[in-house]
């Protein structure tokens, strides 16, 4: 049975602790769920030889190869290292972004996300925080990545207006809208702002330039989280600057570090300090 001492060690190498005697999850660095075939082939390898032949993947993206026996733990690690990929994080620290295709593959897509998640992950991966803090980047309001259940999230957003001259009343926009924003009635289209998510989807559909991009850019959520007492993340700012989403994201993480009580995550902090204080602090007003 490995010691205390030992496990601690072994889970700053990514090696989780099983219900099983001297078992291991091995957790693998991976960000974004970009995954190379080169990695899935040196994955797999590892997996047959010091585990039972299949992997897990985790909730957030990540790769955790389990029955890693303790007396394998060291060659295990090495072969990793060799093919070139690290450990994954746990404990308090900054765990891998998770992150959807974005703009690169998904017809939705309105920002960059595996470009940002990689430069995110390069800045931050494995850093100390009072206790854990994640990460999320979705490409649009659908939020396949579920932004607002993470400490920080980006959302892609693009705000539509209406060019009443351009509009020949086809309804393409009407039908591709799926929050009932929009509506033509007797010749008539009211776009209502208070019922639109900002996916853009009738910026895409319009074919005569009638409904064309007012403001485009990045969404940012603050103090999700899920477990047992899950808190979803407040809707904080928005900005059309990728420069402006790395500045908060930099002072939030520094104003979390400096707040946080033992145990704390993000989400709990501002419920006690409140967003407003939040916002004064890291000097960015909330938008409403």
């Amino acid at each position: 049975m490995a010691k205390n001492t030992d496990k601690d060690l072994l889970k700053d190498k990514g090696f989780l602790s099983q219900r099983q005697d001297d078992y291991f999850s091995m957790r693998l660095h991976a960000a974004g769920g970009n995954l190379t075939s080169d990695y899935l082939r040196a994955v797999a390898d590892a997996a047959d030889r010091y585990g039972k032949g299949y992997v897990h993947v985790t909730s957030r993206q990540g790769i955790e190869i389990p029955f890693v026996h303790l007396e394998n733990t060291d060659a295990a690690s090495e072969q990793m290292n060799s093919a070139g990929i690290g450990p994954g994080a746990s404990g308090k620290k900054i765990r891998a972004v998770v992150a959807c295709q974005g703009d690169r593959v998904c017809k939705r897509g309105l920002i960059d996300c595996q470009g940002i998640c990689e430069k995110i992950d390069k800045l931050y991966f494995g850093k100390p925080v009072p206790y854990k803090f994640k990460i999320a980047v979705t490409g649009c309001p659908a939020s396949c990545l579920k932004v607002q259940e993470n400490d920080f999230g980006i959302m892609g957003f693009t705000d539509p207006v209406f060019i009443e001259e351009n509009c020949v009343m086809c309804r393409l926009c009407e039908k591709a809208c799926e929050m009932s924003a929009i509506t033509i009635d007797n010749g008539s289209l009211y776009l209502d702002m208070h019922k639109c998510v900002s996916c853009g989807l009738c910026v895409k559909a319009c074919r005569k330039d009638a409904m064309q991009v007012k403001g485009q850019g990045y969404t940012i959520f603050v103090g999700g989280k899920v477990g047992k007492r899950p808190r979803m993340g407040d809707m904080f700012f928005r900005t059309g600057n990728e420069e402006v989403v790395f500045d908060i994201l930099e002072k939030t993480i520094d104003y979390y570090r400096e707040n946080a009580l033992e145990g704390e995550r993000l989400g709990d902090v501002i419920d006690r300090c409140g967003l407003d204080q939040f916002g004064e602090t890291i000097k960015y007003s909330r938008q409403k």
